[in-house]
């Protein structure tokens, strides 16, 4: 897993402070746990509000749809919003499969995501 807590800090026009995490490679079953426990942790940091940039995800299942929501919901108790950007076709596909790009504001790049991020 290679995302670790290597994040970007960006404020939004409205002020709002946003950890940008890149995800890397596989967002499935084999890395859950420790997904889970890096955003605590990063949230731990102080930030509730989170942006995750999917552009190299090359493995995608109903685990990684299963982390996005919970990450959302993470955010959401934490008075927080979550949105997420550059997601590759297949991931894309599999959101809208399942409807979940109802659920999540997603953007084509982090300059959009963070200039027009939920509030």
């Amino acid at each position: 897993m290679g995302f670790g807590l290597r994040i970007k800090d960006a404020i939004t026009p409205r002020g709002q402070r946003v950890a940008i995490i890149p995800m890397e490679e596989a967002l499935d079953a084999t890395v859950i746990l420790e997904m889970r426990r890096q955003i605590q942790q990063i949230m731990d940091f102080g930030y509730n509000n989170l942006i995750l940039n999917l552009s190299q995800v090359t493995s995608f299942d109903s685990s990684g749809i299963g982390i996005l929501v919970s990450t959302l919901k993470l955010c959401r108790l934490a008075q927080g919003h979550m949105a997420i950007c550059c997601v590759p076709d297949p991931v894309q596909l599999a959101l809208e499969i399942s409807s979940m790009d109802q659920i999540f504001a997603i953007f084509a790049d982090e300059q959009e995501a963070i200039t027009q991020f939920p509030h």
